[in-house]
């Protein structure tokens, strides 16, 4: 019973932490020392981080991900891996539609390797071992590139339509935190449990495509 309750207040916690973060990164790797490594520099910066050892079990995550946690995204993708390559899941991921900024990682990859992952939009490609600058560094770039991409995307018809796919209550809440209302004041107004509160913000964040309240300010403004 007490283990329960610890894995419960663990979840609890990385889910709290991970909503505080400065940016989501999926590290995609099959050497584990590598991952560890990776997510121990990125935990200390403030990221949230998910590790996976193939190609595979990252398409599985991105098929029943709930999008929960509204911010930037960015993928450390190695390129040698069994089965599916690194450059096998870029192909996948733009036949799919996922526009996340790729940063290759490689311990001896050839020049053309890394020309074909940069023609496919690849945004940097780290050779190992790297340094925490070097990591950091496209990790910044690429987070950077997430949010200009997402603004790029939000043309005034695009933001109607998801200003639309809001709850009624979602889009009540907007609205207040535009205003500068704090999630304690807004549950008062509203009636309901700042947990609930907090819980349609997230939702209603992600499906706006806003990462903070300026933005979402921006979005708003936007909509006729």
């Amino acid at each position: 019973m007490r283990g329960s309750v610890r894995s419960v207040i663990m979840v609890r916690d990385e889910r709290e932490a991970m909503r505080h973060a400065r940016g989501h990164i999926s590290v995609i790797d099959d050497d584990p020392s590598v991952r560890s490594a990776i997510r121990a520099i990125l935990l200390h910066q403030g990221y949230a981080v998910d590790e996976f050892s193939s190609a595979a079990d990252f398409i599985e995550f991105e098929q029943r991900a709930d999008p929960m946690f509204p911010g930037p995204r960015c993928l450390l993708l190695d390129v040698k891996m069994p089965s599916v390559s690194g450059l096998d899941l870029q192909r996948e991921l733009q036949q799919r539609g996922i526009a996340v900024p790729i940063v290759f990682m490689s311990g001896g990859s050839s020049a053309g390797e890394a020309v074909q992952a940069m023609k496919g939009g690849a945004l940097d490609f780290l050779i190992k071992p790297f340094d925490d600058g070097q990591l950091l560094d496209s990790v910044g770039k690429g987070l950077q590139r997430y949010v200009a991409d997402v603004r790029k995307s939000l043309s005034s018809t695009d933001m109607e339509t998801r200003f639309a796919s809001l709850s009624a209550r979602e889009a009540q809440i907007a609205r207040l935190v535009s205003q500068g209302f704090m999630n304690q004041q807004i549950a008062k107004q509203l009636g309901i449990a700042e947990r609930t509160v907090k819980l349609h913000r997230m939702h209603m964040m992600r499906k706006l495509g806003a990462t903070n309240v300026i933005e979402l300010v921006r979005i708003l403004d936007a909509i006729p």
